[in-house]
């Protein structure tokens, strides 16, 4: 289990497409103090855009609503805890079947490979659904 800390911040965008770069550069604002490899700030650019686009995509079918962003620094600096906060329709991608990767392209399902790599590049992933609110939590090692 990852450790709680006093390090945070949170903002809220409306959940458009357009967004998930602003989305992006908040969560790279957040993370200045620390050390962290271009790979790694590579692959929460990959994860941030990912969960944004799908819950600007799929939360509000029926108008727009707000994404809300939590950011969490562990006390060591060294793990990061993102939670993506919506109200829009429950959904829980972690229930997903993944996709077969084995397949050649063209024979596979249109969909999934998003999560998939979310899933992929977290070190910890939990959903849950409390007081009206979608939570996507990841924790991602800094290293």
């Amino acid at each position: 289990m990852f450790d709680q800390t006093m390090n945070s911040h949170t903002f809220t965008l409306e959940a458009a497409p357009e967004n998930f770069a602003a989305a992006q550069k908040q969560v790279r604002a957040f993370l200045e103090p620390c050390s962290c490899s271009m790979r790694t700030l590579l692959e929460l650019d990959m994860l941030v855009e990912e969960i944004f686009i799908n819950i600007a995509n799929y939360a509000y079918p029926n108008g727009t609503g707000t994404a809300a962003i939590d950011l969490a620094l562990n006390d060591n600096n060294d793990t990061l805890t993102i939670t993506f906060r919506d109200k829009g329709i429950p959904y829980n991608p972690l229930e997903r079947t993944s996709p077969d990767i084995t397949s050649p392209a063209s024979a596979r399902q249109i969909g999934g490979l998003g999560i998939f790599l979310v899933q992929k590049y977290s070190d910890q992933l939990s959903y849950s659904y409390e007081g009206g609110e979608n939570r996507l939590t990841l924790h991602k090692v800094l290293s």
